[in-house]
């Protein structure tokens, strides 16, 4: 396909409803987006998972949390930190037993 040649039909319409006009398919950013900020829920609980436990260990071991202006970790890791100011502006705080909170 000739990159030059005009698209049949905007990606917004595309991502639309069958209802409105559309094909729904997924806007891929908001997916990416969306599972990009679920690794931070799985941070913030301390999920039992392996990266998890690494992260924590490797740069936050002084119970400091993450923050956007600090460089630590992978690629991966800074995309994921793009979305802790969202992340911040959704989550709620449940405290249960007060092990594992910070104030």
């Amino acid at each position: 396909m000739n990159d030059r040649t005009p698209s049949k039909a905007a990606w917004e319409l595309v991502c639309l409803p069958k209802q409105e006009g559309g094909l729904e398919v997924l806007n891929l950013q908001s997916q990416n987006d969306a599972l990009l900020m679920k690794n931070l829920h799985k941070f913030f609980n301390r999920q039992d998972l392996p990266w998890v436990n690494l992260i924590w260990e490797r740069h936050h071991s002084s119970g400091d949390l993450p923050s956007k202006e600090k460089k630590l970790g992978s690629f991966w890791w800074r995309d994921i930190l793009k979305f802790l100011d969202s992340f911040k502006g959704i989550a709620m705080v449940n405290i249960r037993d007060a092990k594992t909170y910070l104030f």
